[in-house]
């Protein structure tokens, strides 16, 4: 059962969106204790990571362009849900400044695995909440969490087993830390949930926040 927090009951009282698709991003809401519903963003999925000065300016920028995308639809349509918190994210993996988005197909994800093996990466997810105060004020908060890992060294034979699994083909760096790829982690610094999707504790801190202030 979920925390029976006083600030969850606040929470629970807020229409929260999530303007995402990702499975991974709503087990992580659902094991917040948060009722929600999902809006699917129609902003687009990717942007160019090189036409910015940081990797962190990139996330930010991308999951604000959600964010903005499904708050603004909820707004102008009566279908949607008249959200009062809308939750934008975008994650990616960077190794050596360059940024990993999900592979294309298994060359371009066998070429991510040995970009990682036996190396450190790290990953940054940005998060952009577009939600509305007591008075009816439209606010934004934001932030970008980062988190270091490091592979083991991975053989031919391994590489090749986790690509034919199917489960590289729909993540950031083309692998999934709460699934098989757990077993390719020597170590990590930093939120684990960042990893796969949503910084867990630094989303709940800037949550509570909204509803305490």
């Amino acid at each position: 059962m979920p925390l029976e927090l006083p600030v969850l009951k606040l929470l629970r009282n807020k229409t929260i969106v999530l303007a995402s698709a990702s499975p991974r991003r709503r087990e992580i809401l659902e094991s917040m204790g948060l009722k929600f519903s999902v809006v699917t963003t129609l902003a687009p999925d990717e942007n160019d990571p090189t036409a910015y000065k940081t990797r962190a300016d990139y996330v930010a920028d991308t999951a604000l362009m959600k964010a903005k995308e499904v708050f603004d639809r909820c707004e102008e349509d009566p279908l949607l849900p008249n959200a009062d918190i809308v939750i934008g994210a975008d994650t990616v993996v960077v190794k050596d400044e360059h940024v990993l988005e999900k592979p294309r197909d298994k060359k371009h994800a066998l070429s991510m695995l040995e970009q990682l093996s036996g190396q450190t990466h790290y990953v940054l997810t940005g998060v952009q909440i577009i939600y509305k105060t007591k008075e009816g004020k439209v606010e934004r908060c934001q932030f970008v969490e980062k988190t270091d890992v490091k592979f083991s060294e991975l053989d031919a034979e391994t590489m090749n087993a986790y690509v034919d699994s199917g489960e590289p083909f729909d993540k950031a760096g083309g692998y999934g830390i709460q699934g098989d790829a757990s077993i390719f982690v020597e170590s990590i610094h930093g939120d684990y949930w960042n990893v796969v999707g949503l910084p867990k504790n630094h989303l709940f801190k800037e949550l509570v926040k909204i509803v305490c202030v």
